[in-house]
């Protein structure tokens, strides 16, 4: 099976106390169009800019936000 990118976004959120797309947002910096697509796995790019910016607000690795998983793997 071919290899996607998979983000661990909502669970990021939990530890930080993060509740909605709209509160991580405001906090963040990254639009919500971005986080949208990211939350469902829609994107099909991502820029450095909003990389960087949800790494330092949630103050993880690049690792620990994206991460290679098989097609249709949870």
């Amino acid at each position: 099976m071919p290899l996607v990118m998979k983000n661990n976004l909502r669970l990021l959120m939990a530890k930080k106390g993060v509740r909605t797309m709209v509160e991580l947002e405001e906090k963040s910096g990254v639009s919500r169009q971005v986080l949208d697509r990211m939350d469902k796995n829609k994107s099909k790019r991502l820029d450095f800019d909003s990389i960087a910016k949800l790494c330092m607000f949630f103050g993880c690795e690049i690792g620990d936000l994206l991460y290679l998983a098989e097609e249709g793997e949870e």
